[in-house]
């Protein structure tokens, strides 16, 4: 079979089933104050020719400004016809685009929106004859398919959404390409990014007549196609408008192909609307002029300072949200759980019990004699006593020194790594697989830019100081529950949580040159006040920078960093002694886990030179997904480092 004659049998797979609506119609309209309101409108069909199934109306659209914000300045109207054409005309910015998407977005608020915000008032008539999902379709600007689909599969996705769907699918894919000037052996097995623009511009055309589209708004459908592949197009609007009776509502700033679309030799209802530039007052201008925005406002982003406080804020403000109710929800659960634990176990039956097993015998050892009842219940007395006063105390300091521990060295970094993982490593490796994928790190070569220095230091830089901010605010509120929750259960009373949590927080730092000046000043005489956990937890801080100012006052030169606790310590006792210590060690692991996050990111986002828009949510998640392995595996050398501690 010859092309031309199987384009030609292939029309018959686009039935036109609808005819004149013969009863009144009205038009519903929105004002600018959002009132809706219904008024009969002569709406042309009585002058039709009923029985002509190429006169019937589809469509009709009026449009009439209403403020300065209008971007045309008179009143439009249009009606659209089976295989007719309507072309939009104006400059760029004169709301063509704005008023044909009234068409296929159906949606109700639309013209209200366009009301209160660009101050016009739009209204659209459809032939109520037509099923909602056969209206109006649209050929965007960029070719627009689903790429995670082949070409055949796009198609197949239209078709199953008819009313009807035709049973043998693979004959009405491969009637739909032919249609378009496509062929079906070779094309229909592509990829979206393996097309020209010319065939992404058919095989639009052809999702829109699968889905029986008796209008198709065609935006800007030449834009990016060389003169033969545009002309080529053009052509297949004109047979499918003559042969399919497929309405168009034109935009195009290309003369010469939108003569050959309207094509009035073959074609009928044409019809060019131009919208009109509207005439500005003194007070409108002003008052538009008042709302343009400063140069400076236009330009943020392109110094390196604007990237980074933009990352920053990002970082912190969208994270913290989640650090912090994440924290709060393990703080509890785990400082619950402990409490409770403690509170549980009894260990005054299990050590009279052994103490009446051992003394009976020694009793009787020394004296001869059996141990009296009387002798025994004042051991048990004694030992009882004994227990009251060692046992509290015990279980409050086992309590805080063991979550200050869990929480600082293991706990807080690691929650919030993984917590990040997503936040911070998703979010960047899906900023750089867009632009990966949208050219965008091309165009910053082509422009001497280094797309490391544009999009990679700036997002470390801010991550290496959100990372420990948000793992240390984490951190705080898991402790500070837990300073709570112990003394509900009995265990402790606040102000000894926040001296022990001190002490474990910040031991004296080993080292010779500092350990003669440090200074605990957290009391054990403090009131019970909340106000007590920020002396305590500053205290330590304090000795440190008071020790560092008095070493650097006196000769920095003389500083001695080896170890106390060893007479012959080296310069590796004195690295783990400092990398241990638990406020470096805490912040250590979270700046280490934040740059491993990002570096991963950066490695599998920009590992495809040729990524594509399909790519993307892959890249996101195998970054999310490597970076939290090696976070964890991270996790384990620290723990091993925190062996070596002596």
């Amino acid at each position: 079979m010859e092309p031309k004659e199987r384009v030609r049998k292939s029309a018959s797979i686009f039935p036109i089933p609808f005819t004149a609506a013969a009863a009144a119609t009205t038009t519903t309209t929105t004002t600018k104050h959002g009132k809706m309101a219904k008024a009969p409108v002569d709406d042309g069909y009585d002058d039709v020719k009923t029985a002509a199934t190429t006169a019937v109306p589809l469509v009709r659209l009026t449009a009439s400004p209403l403020g300065p914000k209008c971007p045309f300045g008179k009143p439009i109207e249009f009606t659209l016809r089976p295989g007719g054409c309507v072309c939009l005309k104006g400059p760029s910015g004169r709301g063509k685009t704005t008023l044909a998407s009234v068409l296929y977005e159906n949606d109700t608020t639309k013209a209200k929106f366009l009301s209160q915000t660009l101050d016009m008032e739009v209204a659209v008539r459809w032939n109520d004859d037509i099923p909602l999902r056969e209206r109006c379709g649209v050929l965007f600007q960029q070719t627009t398919l689903l790429d995670e689909l082949t070409v055949a599969g796009n198609l197949t996705v239209a078709l199953q959404q008819q009313s009807n769907p035709p049973t043998d699918v693979e004959v009405v894919v491969r009637q739909l390409l032919e249609a378009v000037g496509l062929d079906y052996d070779r094309d229909a097995s592509k990829r979206p990014t393996q097309l020209s623009g010319g065939m992404g511009r058919r095989v639009c055309l052809a999702l829109q007549l699968a889905q029986h589209k008796r209008v198709v708004v065609l935006d800007e459908p030449f834009t990016g196609l060389d003169y033969d592949a545009a002309v080529s197009v053009a052509k297949e609007l004109v047979r499918i408008r003559r042969e399919q009776h497929t309405a168009l509502v034109l935009i195009s700033h290309e003369p010469h192909l939108t003569k050959l679309v309207l094509d009035p030799d073959t074609t009928s209802h044409n019809q060019v609307v131009e919208l009109i530039a509207p005439l500005r007052s003194a007070s409108s201008l002003s008052s538009l002029d008042a709302k343009i925005p400063n140069h400076q406002s236009m330009c943020f982003g392109t110094r390196f300072q604007d990237r980074f406080l933009e990352r920053l804020m990002d970082y912190i403000l969208y994270s913290l949200p989640l650090i912090a109710l994440a924290f709060v929800a393990c703080g509890l659960a785990i400082s619950m759980l402990t409490a409770d634990l403690l509170q549980r176990l009894e260990i005054s039956g299990k050590v009279l019990g052994l103490v009446e097993k051992e003394v009976k015998p020694l009793i009787k050892m020394l004296t001869g004699e059996d141990a009296s009842v009387l002798q025994m219940m004042a051991i048990r007395m004694k030992v009882t006593g004994m227990l009251n006063q060692t046992v509290p105390p015990a279980k409050a300091s086992l309590y805080a020194i063991g979550l200050t521990k869990l929480f600082v060295l293991e706990v807080g970094p690691l929650l919030t790594a993984l917590l990040l993982c997503g936040r911070i490593g998703g979010s960047y490796a899906g900023k750089v697989g867009t632009m990966q994928a949208t050219n965008q790190n091309k165009l910053l070569r082509t422009l001497g830019i280094n797309p490391h220095w544009w999009t990679l230091w700036p997002s470390l830089l801010a991550a290496l100081l959100a990372s420990p901010l948000l793992t240390m605010v984490g951190t705080f509120l898991a402790l500070y529950l837990a300073g709570w929750v112990g003394p509900v259960y009995g265990i402790g009373e606040r102000v000894t949580f926040w001296t022990e949590l001190n002490d474990a927080l910040f031991p004296v730092l080993r080292l010779r040159s500092f350990e003669p000046f440090w200074n605990l000043p957290c009391s054990n005489e403090a009131n019970s006040n909340s106000s007590n956990f920020w002396t305590c937890a500053a205290s330590g801080t304090k000795s440190m920078l008071l020790a560092l100012r008095r070493l650097v006052s006196d000769d920095p030169t003389h500083m001695d960093l080896t170890v106390t606790y060893k007479i012959d310590g080296t310069w590796k006792d004195s690295i783990i002694e400092i990398a241990t210590y638990p406020p470096v060690y805490h912040l250590l692991k979270a700046k280490v886990f934040i740059i491993i996050i990002v570096g991963v990111a950066e490695c599998v986002a920009r590992s495809r030179p040729n990524l594509t828009p399909r790519g993307v949510p892959s890249v996101i998640t195998m970054s999310v997904v490597v970076s939290g392995l090696l976070v964890i595996l991270a996790d384990w050398g620290f723990s091993q480092l925190w062996l070596l501690r002596k």
